[in-house]
């Protein structure tokens, strides 16, 4: 069961990669080159750390490693038909800033552990922008077969996770699917408020 729940992970994330790559070459979302940086390094200092701290156990933690692919697909994406500007906003910096912070954490004192909860508390930060653009605008500005892809892996991914009892893993795919299920919850209560109402 662990080893279909692995491969469903990394088939949901991949298509989920393959969507927003479709829907960017196509022009119907868009999105800035910075902000795939910062998830990109995110997720591979998350799994860095993840890989010292819990021993190279990757099919516990399947979802952070396909989160690094499907943040680079996304990433690559953009470079090519996306917004490629680097107008790296305020909020921005200091996320680097936070991810910076960790990593000179872990290599000062080699507590690869703390160093990966600072990452995902950083990670859970990086939403807001997503949340903060759907709030200001009053409208679904995002992909529902992307994200929705993205939070069936999440979801998933719970099984690998616990079934090892790796702790790391759990705190991942947990904070994963509350993330995703909260900017879900948000896409889908503006997209039902601005639907055309029938007489």
């Amino acid at each position: 069961m662990k080893e279909v729940c692995i491969w469903l992970v990394a088939i949901a994330t991949i298509a989920s990669g393959c969507r927003f790559a479709y829907q960017l070459r196509a022009g119907t979302i868009a999105t800035t080159l910075s902000t795939w940086i910062i998830f990109l390094a995110a997720t591979s200092l998350s799994l860095a750390t993840y890989v010292t701290a819990e021993g190279f156990n990757l099919r516990a933690g399947i979802l952070n490693c396909m989160d690094v692919v499907g943040a680079g697909m996304v990433f690559m994406a953009t470079l090519l038909w996306g917004e490629r500007g680097m107008r790296i906003k305020p909020f921005e910096r200091w996320y680097l800033a936070g991810i910076v912070g960790a990593l000179i954490l872990w290599f000062l004192t080699g507590n690869a552990l703390s160093a990966n909860l600072i990452t995902q508390t950083l990670i859970v930060i990086g939403y807001a922008p997503t949340l903060h653009n759907i709030i200001t605008t009053k409208k679904n500005t995002e992909s529902f077969t992307g994200w929705g892809l993205v939070f069936l892996a999440c979801v998933i991914a719970l099984y690998p996770a616990f079934s090892n009892g790796n702790m790391l893993a759990e705190v991942y795919a947990v904070r994963a699917v509350t993330s995703v299920l909260i900017v879900l919850s948000l896409m889908t209560y503006y997209e039902l408020r601005n639907r055309p109402r029938t007489a």
